[in-house]
């Protein structure tokens, strides 16, 4: 499990995050098929649906998303919040373009919305931005196990590096969503919302995939544990943050 408690993105305002995801933009790899010595066919039927379930889940124009930021920013007086969540969904696109990609050079359909993504965005457009960002930490504390297991199921030089970026991308992902929630006052119960939204996001995730997990070298109880450990890493910043804010 990585441990991001430490790292000194935990202390950026949202200055120095639009700063930092305007840097990203720069350092983009350029995924390379040119040692690919192929994938079986049990390979791409183990990892296929999960790729098209993922690569869904990241492709959105964020059109919900940024007019509750944008709300959200003119209110806390920080347009520097507008820019970095602007950022922050084409940065998600660029993922979802990673992933298209590798399903081209293999010919793996685009999928359909899935349940699993239909219920993501259903409960994200429940409420304002914090609803929004609360659910969007589940799913990227999430893609940290998945991106790591997934690298872990075939030999292919192209998935693995796209497994390293996204991993990569994701860490600071999480740390910028757990910044924005502390900006809430928080209640006895969300807390609670938190876990119960992870565990239930984890329950479908595995029952959908866990195929590749357990190719990855994830059992149930390395599964549970390690993105829990996530959520706990995610609920001490967002504590923290508020207590310094």
């Amino acid at each position: 499990m990585i441990n991001f408690l430490n790292s000194e993105m935990n202390r950026f305002t949202y200055k120095e995050w639009n700063a930092y995801f305007t840097c990203d933009d720069s350092r983009r790899p350029v995924i390379d098929f040119s040692e690919e010595k192929g994938l079986s066919e049990k390979e791409i039927i183990r990892i296929a649906p999960s790729i098209q379930a993922f690569q869904t889940g990241e492709s959105s124009d964020g059109k919900h998303l940024l007019k509750v930021a944008g709300d959200f920013a003119d209110r806390i007086g920080q347009a520097d919040y507008r820019d970095a969540m602007q950022r922050f969904v084409k940065e998600e696109n660029r993922h979802a373009g990673y992933l298209r990609k590798f399903m081209d050079y293999y010919q793996i359909k685009v999928g359909k919305r899935s349940y699993l993504d239909h219920i993501f965005r259903r409960l994200r457009r429940l409420g304002g931005i914090r609803c929004e960002v609360m659910v969007l930490v589940t799913a990227e504390m999430i893609a940290l196990t998945y991106y790591d297991a997934l690298a872990n199921n075939t030999d292919s030089f192209a998935l693995k590096s796209i497994c390293r970026q996204m991993l990569r991308d994701e860490i600071p992902h999480v740390m910028f969503q757990s910044y924005t929630l502390s900006h809430f006052k928080r209640g006895k119960t969300d807390r609670i919302v938190r876990i119960l939204l992870m565990e239930t996001a984890l329950f479908f995730v595995w029952l959908s995939f866990h195929q590749v997990y357990q190719a990855g070298g994830y059992g149930i109880v390395r599964y549970m544990k390690e993105n829990l450990g996530y959520l706990r890493q995610s609920l001490i910043l967002t504590e923290s943050n508020s207590k310094n804010s």
